[in-house]
């Protein structure tokens, strides 16, 4: 559970499919600093949250995933982010 940090973005895929992507802030408890991640919501779930508003508060479920390139250089780079499986609005 957590709050919508950023307007979600959405794109598709060469194939049309929607994907959504928005970070979601993460407060574990009073006494930890909040933490952030990248959601991904994809085809109908990525329309469906795709109207998500900035401070909206959510529950996601999915699992975490690794996103790997070659960047600037051939540089290798990675990237961590939630593939939702479902998301509720609270």
């Amino acid at each position: 559970m957590g709050t919508v940090a950023s307007s979600p973005l959405r794109r598709r895929t060469p194939a049309g499919t929607p994907v959504v992507l928005f970070r979601l802030r993460v407060e574990p408890s009073p006494d930890d600093p909040a933490v952030g991640g990248c959601v991904v919501a994809v085809a109908a779930l990525g329309e469906r949250v795709a109207d998500l508003a900035e401070g909206d508060t959510v529950e996601v479920e999915g699992a975490l995933t690794e996103r790997r390139w070659k960047g600037a250089g051939g540089v290798r780079q990675s990237h961590f982010e939630v593939l939702a499986r479902s998301v509720s609005v609270l």
